[in-house]
């Protein structure tokens, strides 16, 4: 189209503030939905965002297979492995460390989160919170402690929206303040302002780099089952058998098409892909490449073609994998 002009938002932390109902979380569901095209007249053609770009949020309940989240959770008192996480009815705080990791596995190069769909002790740990519970007290590392390294050592950018603490002011590289739909930069007050106010402390050591060789064994209920019940519940679940798998707040799939494909991407592993050596991202991308040749129908087996499918992106691929409980690692 051209020269176009507009606000741009750089790499690193940005910071999204402003009252209640003054447009912070409508600018970022439009940034969220950014990493696709939109069709002309839609209103957001130019709302354009890194095709990678991941919303991440709590999700409590959701089950977490052998995920390496000691970034975030360490010491537990109850002596349980963060390094090989599991557990089937996951946290606020240990749901949303599970999906940070699984974003970077997912190869995100910048994080979308809005605190109100945040947990409050992965998000924040203020000074005087700091103080009356000593950090080797405490095993979760907020994600302020994290957001600098993940952006200046991984590459890995942040859109925070903000509306109750202010302690992100000192982290971020930019603070967009919306008023009235309409946003300011204001980050030379807004740092100005923080000056008079503690950082929070910074963490004592590096944090190893999360592993992500995550091997996957078939179901044998799925594997070569020529009886196989897959069905699709809207754009937010599928069932595969027995099983539901909920991707109500897997945010970024907009159509049911799309969560069709996984429900036959997540077969297709299963009787092609899934054999003990292969990792989740050897996987991923061995699906990708194959429907980059062949197209979706490469995914369906025998006669059968559907036509309701759209290809969903690999961030949408990993999180239904790691929302499938049947899954085996």
């Amino acid at each position: 189209r051209g020269r176009i002009s507009g606000m741009g938002i750089q790499k690193g932390i940005t910071l999204i503030v402003g009252g209640g109902y003054h447009g912070k979380s409508t600018l970022l569901k439009a940034l969220e939905l950014g990493v696709y095209n939109h069709i002309s007249g839609d209103g957001r053609e130019y709302v354009i965002t890194e095709d990678n770009a991941l919303k991440i949020r709590a999700e409590d309940g959701r089950s977490i297979k052998s995920t390496d989240i000691s970034m975030f959770v360490n010491n537990l008192p109850n002596k349980k492995d963060t390094v090989a996480f599991c557990t089937e009815d996951a946290s606020g705080s240990t749901s949303q460390a599970a999906n940070v990791i699984e974003g970077m596995e997912s190869g995100t190069s910048l994080f979308l989160i809005d605190e109100d769909t945040c947990a409050t002790n992965f998000m924040i740990r203020d000074e005087l919170m700091q103080r009356v519970v000593n950090r080797d007290q405490e095993p979760i590392t907020p994600f302020i402690e994290r957001a600098r390294y993940l952006f200046e050592e991984k590459g890995i950018s942040s859109i925070i929206v903000a509306g109750s603490s202010g302690s992100y002011f000192h982290i971020a590289d930019c603070i967009l303040q919306m008023d009235r739909y309409e946003p300011r930069e204001i980050t030379a007050f807004a740092k100005k302002e923080a000056q008079a106010f503690p950082a929070v402390a910074k963490p004592a050591s590096v944090p190893p780099m999360p592993s992500f060789k995550r091997a996957a064994s078939p179901n044998p209920d799925v594997k070569n089952n020529s009886r196989l019940k897959m069905k699709t519940m809207g754009k937010d679940s599928l069932l595969i058998n027995h099983e539901t798998i909920d991707l109500r707040y897997v945010e970024q799939l907009v159509d049911s098409e799309q969560t069709a494909a996984l429900g036959y991407i997540l077969t297709y592993a299963e009787n092609n892909l899934l054999n003990g050596r292969n990792d989740l991202r050897s996987i991923v991308t061995t699906i990708r490449r194959l429907v980059e040749r062949k197209g979706l129908s490469a995914l369906v087996s025998g006669s059968y073609l559907p036509v309701n499918l759209a290809m969903p992106r690999d961030q949408e691929i990993f999180a239904c994998f790691n929302r499938y409980r049947s899954f085996h690692i």
